[in-house]
């Protein structure tokens, strides 16, 4: 029996989880309530077995094993046995008997962790909390304080989470994931720095646990500087002071050269105050660097879109999140908004909170058909409003009042472009966010076109401002002034939306040839671009002597219809 034991023991070590699946069924079986083998012997066999279950994701079955082991351990009181305890799994070998560890709780703090952990494999958080708030304080494992801080965050329990990351935190400084969860749910990076040590802690040192002196009075080891320097870039992002944030990733970068983590996070927080090209070049130094790193990938995929080359993506494993993501902007990329949806989905379904996906949500429910503007609008500013819980984005607020203007919900759209120039002080497409608002105020172009040229005087790049300028020419009728200000644009944005700006004003004009080059162009940069089809067929009308559609036309030259997915 101790051979069978012992022998199951390590190949759960060696994850050869099938092996010792079906080892395990032999052990139970000749270990049945009827035999001789003590109530712990029992309790442990089961124990083991439920880990070669949990192995081969057999959720449910390793549950009940664990819940029987459970009952065993409450009635075995102080009765000896076998040599086996739980520092971190209830599968590993130690000095101390399983009598003491049960009698102590260590052994019952392991299981309760694998219960806690098919609960969550089988989305059930509510136990799972139940499960590992039984286990006291003093018990608690690294492990299962991670745990327990997750749970708490998902379900929004932020004063438990901080409490229990901070926990994370004294047992090892290093634990990054706790680093950056605790900045996102506000703690200041003095107050974070203060739980790290002061000299480089060492796995075997009482330091190791946060508990270390310092190397000398204020001093800081220089081998812990790093940490506290990306606790201060955390922090600094979190509290949307964007440029501090990046000053402190790139000092890191220039100690940590080629780090594909400081280049995907360097990436989001140029993506978040609409510095796409900025930020596509941390994206791209990162996938240089791993090209089968798959994290932050699908928020690299949605700024492809923006500039219509999501197929440089393509090449991420799939099923996963991040994948689902890339697939739904792929069908986005074909004009399939079906597929699409049903690929966004798919990720919102493994996490209803993840932000790509959110984005990529509302971004299909804003290209809807305009039949459905009204209620799909409206279903996107909902999407939106809970991108916006999950961190402050310029594209969210891009989003919400775009969704806002097609409902139309003209004070709530106002209402969040203030909220976005106020939120992003320093950026043009926040200002430009503004100017479009005002621009569906007939009254109120010639204030939307001072918005837009105080934006183009911050980033005379701005493509939201360019296109924004030209509309409101357009609209007034100075179809040769949106022309100059599309085609000095042109020579650093060659991009199909601006072609087909550049074409419908042209139109407009009644310059058909013209009208047709651009629009021809258009295509060939990108052959699935709606607009452009639209407008060549309304080409061919006037050709033939029709009036084409002017309320087509109209809509078309609004920024945004049909537009780039972000700017």
């Amino acid at each position: 029996m101790d051979a069978m034991r012992e022998n199951l023991a390590y190949l759960i070590d060696q994850r050869l989880y099938e092996s010792a699946e079906i080892l395990g069924s032999f052990l139970i079986s000749a270990a049945g309530p009827g035999s001789e083998v003590s109530a712990i012997s029992r309790a442990e066999n089961l124990v083991l077995y439920a880990d070669a279950l949990f192995g081969r994701q057999e959720y449910r079955r390793a549950l009940n094993l664990y819940r029987q082991a459970q009952q065993l351990c409450k009635v075995a009181g102080h009765a000896g046995g076998s040599t086996r305890t739980v520092p971190g799994s209830p599968a590993t070998v130690a000095s101390a008997g399983l009598g003491n560890a049960i009698q102590s709780g260590s052994y019952s703090a392991g299981v309760r962790l694998r219960v806690a952990e098919c609960y969550v494999a089988l989305k059930e958080v509510k136990p799972a909390l139940t499960e590992l708030e039984a286990v006291p304080h003093r018990l608690r494992s690294l492990r299962l304080n991670l745990l327990l801080a997750r749970l708490y965050h998902s379900s929004s329990y932020d004063r438990a989470a901080l409490a229990a990351y901070k926990e994370c935190l004294r047992q090892c400084p290093f634990a990054m994931e706790a680093l950056a969860a605790v900045a996102q749910l506000g703690l200041s990076a003095k107050e974070t720095c203060a739980l790290l040590p002061q000299q480089e802690p060492l796995p075997s040192t009482p330091s190791s646990r946060g508990g270390g002196k310092a190397a000398g009075a204020g001093e800081v080891h220089e081998s812990c500087r790093w940490l506290q320097k990306y606790v201060e870039a955390q922090a600094h992002r979190t509290a949307n002071e964007n440029a501090a944030s990046l000053d402190e990733y790139q000092q890191l970068v220039s100690r940590f050269p080629n780090n594909v983590h400081l280049h995907l996070h360097m990436g989001q927080v140029e993506a978040s105050q609409g510095r796409n090209e900025e930020a596509m070049i941390h994206y791209q130094k990162a996938r240089t660097l791993d090209p089968f790193n798959i994290s932050c990938m699908d928020d690299y995929a949605l700024l492809l879109l923006s500039r219509r080359s999501p197929s440089s993506s393509s090449a991420l494993p799939a099923p996963n999140l991040q994948a689902w993501v890339v697939a739904a902007v792929l069908w986005m990329s074909k004009g399939e908004r079906g597929s699409a949806m049903a690929y966004v989905e798919k990720a919102l379904q493994l996490d209803d909170h993840h932000f790509p996906a959110l984005l990529a949500k509302g971004a299909i429910l804003l290209h809807a058909d305009r039949s459905e503007t009204a209620a799909v609008a409206a279903a996107a500013a909902a999407i939106f409003r809970r991108a916006y819980t999950q961190k402050q984005d310029l594209r969210v607020f891009q989003g919400l009042v775009r969704a806002y203007l097609r409902i139309p919900k003209l004070k709530e759209a106002i209402a969040a472009a203030r909220e976005a120039v106020k939120a992003f002080p320093n950026s043009a497409s926040a200002l430009s966010l503004l100017g479009e608002v005002y621009l569906q105020h007939g009254d109120s172009r010639d204030k939307a076109r001072k918005v837009f040229e105080a934006a183009l005087r911050m980033d005379s790049r701005c493509g939201a401002a360019v296109t924004g300028l030209a509309d409101a020419h357009s609209m007034d009728g100075r179809h040769a002034a949106a022309v100059d200000v599309l085609e000095r644009h042109l020579a650093v944005d060659a991009s199909d939306w601006i072609h087909v700006k550049l074409g419908f004003v042209h139109m407009a004009a009644n310059r058909l040839p013209d009208a047709l080059h651009h629009l021809q162009t258009a295509l060939s940069i990108n052959p699935s671009n709606e607009n452009a089809k639209r407008g060549l067929n309304r080409i061919d009308k006037l050709l033939k002597g029709g009036d084409g559609d002017e309320e087509e036309e109209e809509a078309s030259l609004q920024y945004g219809t049909g537009g780039p997915l972000f700017e």
